[in-house]
């Protein structure tokens, strides 16, 4: 009887491993967003300019702005899963704007997420076809990686 817990265990290590095995060969948005976009990430964005925002995914937000560029996509360091399910949220930069690059947050009543990247677009509409191209660039890796590991099994 103590070896059946002793199985589930490993079986359920062994999942886990196999399914992180093939998520961490996915490149992350940032990376996806500076190839698609060919900017670097450091664009910035004065706070008293933001009028909304959303999220997209764990790492992921949409920023509306006032001015010239007013739209914006911004990559978190790491995923923020507080950030998909807080009724508020709040930015946190130097001198009044939020750059890309890492020293600027958005900070949740759970955690604070560093902003890793800042990518400017002229309407919302680029921003989520680039976003939603990105998307497509993940998932078609993540099925390749999928058969991939279903071939290496066989």
């Amino acid at each position: 009887m103590k070896k059946l817990p002793t199985i589930m265990i490993g079986f359920a290590s062994l999942s886990l491993f196999s399914c992180a095995s093939y998520l961490a060969d996915v490149p992350r948005h940032d990376t996806l967003l500076q190839a698609e976009t060919e900017q670097d990430g450091r664009a910035c964005i004065r706070q008293s300019d933001i009028r909304g925002y959303g999220m997209l995914d764990d790492d992921v937000v949409s920023i509306d702005a006032r001015g010239r560029k007013k739209y914006y996509l911004a990559t978190t360091a790491f995923q923020c899963h507080s950030l998909r399910t807080s009724f508020a949220a709040g930015f946190k930069g130097d001198f009044s704007e939020l750059c890309g690059g890492g020293r600027d947050r958005i900070i949740t009543p759970e955690e604070s997420c560093p902003i890793k990247g800042i990518y400017e677009f002229g309407s919302r509409e680029e921003a989520f076809a680039a976003f939603e191209k990105i998307e497509a660039q993940r998932a078609e890796i993540r099925k390749e990686a999928i058969e991939a590991n279903k071939a290496s099994a066989d």
